[in-house]
């Protein structure tokens, strides 16, 4: 066991310092291989946590067929790839990434690998596996007018798709799936709001992970929950969800607002209807939470730290993610 947490933790920082290497490259081939490395290396990390193997070799499989279409490209075309004037290689490029995330229409694939991972799977696929891959694409690639339509067109479909053979994880999939329409956009038009954005995602997350993991929850009940971690729940969904009034919210203000400016474009109302539909999603989700939570005296006991200790955390954290939002 110390073997494997040792191995896990070289893994993980050998991913960091990739991501590091890919962010402050100049040659598409080192980031091509910065990327690839960091694949690897997150595939292993996976393997030392779980027996399940399905999920590594789908992800390894899937990842490798669009790794193929990207250094094909851009070796055979390099010259009109830094132009950016043939749509061909804009398309291609399109598929390899939305392959490469899980979006539309290569979703049932990613959604397939979360209903089968545990939570330490997921919670890679979700932040790092995600967040390297968008951004070797949006340094790759322009913003145009078709990419924000089909990315637009993804979250129309997926959330649609989340309410169908509805479940913790696929909603989490699905909704890692959604988010990537932002990280995409936000490094395009503005590098300093994606990297608080990944701040942001990368605390949210690894919050609802640590109590979803602690109490073993693979359904949809939450009667093992002890009260106090049951509010915290309840909170980090609110601010998941982009509820109102909730720093989560006021960036996605924000975002909408830049994109409106910048773009000018009417497919913001797509946005804004997708927005809307996956945010009843987690509503199903919290009408579970409600419905199914048994305040057991018993498990009040079972509680990972102190309540009061995390919560001044979490308000000290976003007390700092809200000057930075209101700086950049």
């Amino acid at each position: 066991m110390f073997i494997w947490n040792k191995m896990y933790m070289f893994s993980f920082l050998s991913m960091l310092m990739l991501f590091f290497i890919l962010m402050n490259s100049s040659s598409i081939y080192v980031k091509w291989l910065s990327m690839e490395f960091s694949t690897i290396l997150m595939i292993s990390m996976i393997n030392i946590k779980s027996k399940n193997k399905i999920v590594s070799i789908m992800y390894f499989l899937i990842s490798s067929i669009s790794s193929l279409m990207v250094i094909l490209i851009i070796s055979l075309n390099f010259s009109q790839l830094i132009m950016m004037k043939n749509l061909d290689i804009d398309i291609l490029l399109y598929i390899s990434m939305f392959m490469k995330i899980g979006m539309f229409p290569f979703t049932f694939w990613m959604i397939y690998i979360y209903n089968l991972s545990s939570w330490d799977q997921i919670f890679l696929i979700s932040t790092f596996m995600k967040f390297i891959p968008i951004y070797f694409f949006s340094s790759l690639m322009n913003l145009t007018t078709n990419l924000i339509f089909f990315l637009f067109l993804n979250n129309i479909f997926i959330s649609l798709y989340t309410n169908l053979n509805f479940s913790i994880k696929k909603l989490f999939g699905c909704s890692s799936i959604f988010n990537s329409l932002f990280f995409f956009i936000s490094f395009s038009l503005y590098k300093n709001m994606f990297i608080l954005l990944v701040m942001i995602y990368l605390i949210m997350f690894f919050i609802m992970f640590i109590l979803l993991k602690f109490y073993n929850i693979n359904n949809l009940n939450f009667s093992n929950m002890s009260s106090n971690s049951y509010n915290m729940m309840i909170i980090m969904l609110f601010i998941y969800s982009s509820f109102p009034l909730f720093m989560s919210f006021m960036f996605k203000w924000e975002f909408i607002y830049i994109i409106n400016m910048s773009l000018k474009n009417n497919l913001i109302t797509l946005l804004l209807l997708s927005s809307m539909l996956m945010m009843w999603n987690y509503f199903i989700l919290f009408k579970f939470l409600i419905l199914k939570f048994k305040f057991n005296k018993m498990m009040m006991k079972m509680e990972i730290l102190n309540m009061k200790t995390l919560s001044l955390l979490i308000i000290s954290i976003y007390s700092i993610m809200f000057l930075l939002f209101n700086m950049i």
